[in-house]
Formats: structure tokens, sequence, C-alpha cells
């Protein structure tokens, strides 16, 4: 438990410091950008991330799982962790050929060829950024590993910065983006290097770890294509149908609403290779406590940070983005109530990937990519941004129940009804408080923010003491133990 304590901290220091970035990051480069721009940034982005999840073969999750499951021994890391690199360095070389032809033949369209130029090495470094974070999450050193994703989005966010604003754009905005890139996945190896890692005999058992790791990343893949796709589907659906600016609109709400689940992130960072050792040890009865308490506190957390967004939706927006995106609000509001089931259930996913449930748990994300796709183009193009919000929410519910439905399944234990029940209940009253209290007091925008969060969450405290959903000892035990770290 300690040893999942302590990977859970040092995520979320790093996932708390990305987000510190990103909310310096955002509020300026839609200020030195235009709204059209903007939205052309996020379908970009979106277009990108299809693209490098191609690429990158899922090695990330796949060398995680891999390294944790054989660690111990020496001999028995140094196997996994040099196929993982092998692997992405195949994969990035491969990658990029494929890139670099298409825009000698022109397969590209023209006014994607010079961002396409731009961003190409990144794949490559990418790839490696991507292996040598996995390898060190396995190794149960995510501190080390964090230092390297928050130094890369620290790198882009000021260079991307530095350049748009003296004029180059969003040219300049995708140049830090790959520079980051090439930074930090230049590191990373160079981190794997000092661990003494070296060229493995080839042998037999070195085919079939390369194999392993090479199937479990082919499904986190499909898994994680159909996942990206369904975050990404919407954007690039609401900008063929209604253009740059509703894009920007659009993305302007589901920026805060993704922000709502970095806690159920972080489990699901830390989950997959700790439940992987303990799957392999045969510790069932260790994998059903760390579920029940991961998903009692990913349930906190998108209720406190999900209703406090949620009432404060217009005035966030307004001062976050600019009064021009306020019109967002509803989207955000939809997006949120979707956001709250799909975060969930990204604290059960890892386990059910780590105990042998991957494929069916992946179907069920391209059964929601199917649902979203077919959803949005039936509701944007007559309600636009709000028909994309609800088509997207409706994707979130459809994945939740279908792994709800694997969970039952599967060898790991369900979480007592009555708890679950208990903790809605306290955060629905928790919610018909604040909401309330925010709709009577009239504050302008700015002191909104200022006001109420600190307010909701001394609430959100005394409820779930008072309740004992978050039992006095049990905060007295892990602060002990956070304290010994």
């Amino acid at each position: 438990m300690s040893s999942l304590i302590k990977s859970l901290v040092s995520i979320l220091s790093g996932r708390l410091s990305q987000i510190i970035i990103g909310l310096v990051f955002t509020p300026l480069l839609v200020r030195i950008i235009s709204q059209e721009q903007y939205g052309k940034y996020a379908s970009i982005l979106a277009g990108i991330s299809v693209l490098m999840l191609l690429t990158k073969g899922g090695i990330f999750d796949a060398s995680r799982k891999a390294v944790a499951e054989y660690s111990g021994e020496e001999s028995d890391e140094i196997l996994p962790i040099f196929c993982s690199i092998f692997l992405s360095l195949t994969y990035g070389i491969v990658s990029t050929v494929v890139v670099f032809i298409s825009l000698q033949f022109d397969i590209v369209p023209d006014r994607y060829q010079p961002l396409l130029w731009i961003l190409s090495p990144a794949i490559l470094f990418e790839n490696l950024h991507n292996a040598a974070r996995g390898v060190l999450y396995g190794l149960k050193d995510e501190h080390i590993a964090e230092v390297l994703h928050v130094s890369r989005r620290l790198i882009f966010a000021a260079t991307g910065l530095v350049f748009a604003f003296v004029g180059y754009g969003l040219l300049g905005v995708f140049f830090g983006y790959t520079l980051s890139f090439i930074l930090t996945g230049t590191a990373g190896v160079m981190v794997l290097i000092q661990r003494g890692i070296e060229l493995p005999p080839i042998t037999k058992e070195l085919l079939e770890r390369g194999k392993d790791i090479a199937t479990f990343g082919g499904y986190q893949v499909i898994g994680g294509l159909g996942a990206v796709l369904l975050y990404k589907t919407d954007i690039l659906l609401v900008e063929h149908f209604k253009g740059s600016s509703a894009t920007a609109l659009y993305n302007s709400a589901i920026v805060p609403a993704e922000m709502i689940w970095f806690v159920p992130a972080v489990i699901q960072l830390a989950f997959l290779q700790h439940i992987a050792g303990l799957w392999a040890d045969n510790e069932v009865e260790a994998i059903n406590k760390d579920i029940r308490t991961g998903v009692k506190y990913g349930i906190l957390s998108l209720s406190l940070f999900g209703i406090g967004l949620f009432a404060l939706a217009n005035p966030f927006l307004s001062v976050y983005f600019g009064q021009g995106y306020s019109e967002a609000t509803p989207v955000l509001k939809i997006l949120i109530i979707g956001t709250f089931f799909l975060g969930t259930t990204r604290v059960i996913i890892p386990a059910l990937q780590a105990t042998g449930w991957i494929r069916e748990s992946q179907m069920i994300t391209i059964g929601g990519l199917i649902l979203n796709i077919i959803v949005n183009l039936v509701l944007i193009p007559k309600f636009g941004i709000l028909g994309a919000a609800t088509g997207t929410a409706i994707s979130y519910i459809f994945i939740f129940a279908g792994n709800i439905i694997i969970w039952r399944q599967s060898p790991i234990a369900m979480v007592p009804p009555y708890l679950i029940a208990k903790i809605i209940f306290i955060q629905a009253v928790f919610g018909v408080v604040f909401l309330s209290l925010v709709s009577i007091i009239n504050l302008s925008a700015l002191f909104s923010l200022l006001v109420f969060p600190p307010l909701g969450f001394f609430l959100f405290l005394i409820f779930n003491i008072a309740s004992g959903v978050i039992p006095i000892a049990e905060i007295k035990s892990q602060a002990e133990r956070l304290s010994i770290l």
C-alpha cells in the first residue's frame, strides 16, 4: 500500500503541475491568437493526437505493465525494458518514414503540409519519451517519469507562446510542441542509459517478451484509438459542420470538463502497474481493497470538482477564456455530466486490463466511439455544439455501463452497493446546497471564482466527514504514511 501511495503522490504532483501550466497557457494563448485560430489549433491538435497514438503502438501502457510484472531481479527487468525501447524506436522510425513519403508525394493536403513538416520529428521523439516514462512507471520511479512529463509540458507552453507572440502564430505553437518532445525524449533515453540498461542477448525468452509487449500494446492501440477518437471526433465534426469559431467554443468547454477527472486519471496511471504486480502474485483481495478505495475517492473528487464547475460554469468561461466564450456554458454543463461517468470508469479500466480483460474493455470503448460518431452525425448539423456535447455524454455513459458489465464477470469483487449509494446520496445533498448558495448569492464573475470554491470545499468536507464517507481515522492514517514516504 505504501508503494501505491507513493506512486499516487508522484503522479498527482505531476498532474497538478501540468494543470497549473495549462491554466496559465490556455488563457494566454486565446489572447495571443484569434478565436478562429484557436478553433484551428484545437482541430489540428485533435488530428495530431490520433496520428501520434497510432505511431506509439501502445508502448507506454505495455511497458509499465510488463516491467512491473517482471521487476525484482535485474536480469528480469532488462528484457521488457529493452523490448519497450526497441519497439518504440522501430514504430517511430517506420511512422516518420511514412509521413515523409506522404509529404513528398503530396498525399497530405497543401494547407497541412507546413505543419506536418514541423511536427514530423515529434513522432520519433514522442515514442521515446513515452517508452521511457512507461519503463520508469514499471520500475515504480513515477517521480522521475513525471519530471519528464511536466518538463515537456513546460517547454511546449513557454516556447509555443513565445513564438506565437512574436508573429509565428500556429506554426510557432507547434514548433514548441515538437521541440518539447525532442528534448524530453532524448532526456528519457539518457536516464535509462544511466541506469545501466544494456543490450541483452537475443534469446527465445527475449522474443517472447517482445511479442507479449507488442500484443498488449496492439490491444491498447485499438482501445486507445477508440478513446482518443471518442475525445476528439466531436471536435473534428464540429469543425466540419460548423467551422472554426464553433470549434473554439466547443473546445473551451472540453478543456475544463476534462480537468475534473484528473484524480481518476492519476489513479488510472498508478493502478495498471500496481495491480499487474498484485495479479502476478495472486493477491486478489489486495486488488479488491485498492479498487474499493479508488472508486470511492474517484467519485468524491469528481463530485467536488464537477459540482463546483457545474455551478460556476459561466463565470469560469468568461474569466478564463474571455467573455466571448461564455456561450459555451450549457455545453460545459452537459459535458460535466458525461465526464462524471467516464471519470469513474477510468478507475476501473486498469484493473480489468491488468487481470486479463483488456480485449473486452477495449471493445466497449470502440462501441462507445461508434455510438458517439452516429449520435454526433445526427445532432451536430441540427443542434451544433449542444448536440456534440449531448452525443459525447451519451457515449461516456455507454462506456461506463459496458465496463460495469465486464467488471461483474471478472474475478474482481464489485464495490458494495450500499457504499456507493451512501457516497452518491451525500454528494447529492452537497450539490443541492452548493448550487442553491451560488444561485442565491449574486457576485461578479471574478469574485464568484474567488469566494465560492473555498466555500464549496469547506461544505464538501463537512458533509463527507460528518457522514463518515471520509473517516477521520483514514485521513490520519494516510497522512502518517505520507509523512514517512
